[in-house]
């Protein structure tokens, strides 16, 4: 299983991820669901993830509904103990904290841009073990 953030998912929905080195079902959490369908959602928006969208309505339908065998999206539930651990022991926020559940949880990689690579990141993706590199997209 492979992790990805919203902009790969965005990539995986529409067909046209890059390669990403790791084996497995192409899944993502539901923080980064929620910002990529915020993002496509937002007309005022002019960030990286609108600007790709061309029909709006038809991308935001693709989003909140992923086709299953390009991208499903985590139950957050199932790692909410991960989580919540990662939080506390390692002072992540809600992004970074879900993220590295679910990889704990579901042992799987992660992958994401460069741009959402948080300060932090590689630190605690490295002390909790996690198959983690930054894809260009």
């Amino acid at each position: 299983m492979i992790i990805v953030d919203d902009h790969l998912a965005l990539l995986a929905i529409v067909g046209a991820l890059p390669a990403l080195g790791h084996p497995g079902p192409i899944v993502t959490t539901y923080s980064f669901q929620f910002r990529l369908a915020r993002a496509v959602a937002d007309s005022a928006r002019t960030g990286t993830l609108s600007r790709r969208v061309v029909n709006a309505p038809a991308a935001l339908a693709r989003v909140l509904r992923p086709p299953a065998n390009r991208l499903v999206v985590l139950d957050p539930r199932t790692s909410l103990e991960e989580a919540v651990r990662v939080a506390t022991k390692q002072a992540a926020n809600l992004l970074l904290a879900e993220l590295v559940g679910a990889a704990i949880r579901h042992e799987a990689a992660v992958r994401v841009t460069p741009a959402n690579i948080g300060r932090t990141w590689p630190a605690v993706m490295a002390t909790s073990g996690i198959n983690f590199e930054a894809v260009e997209a």
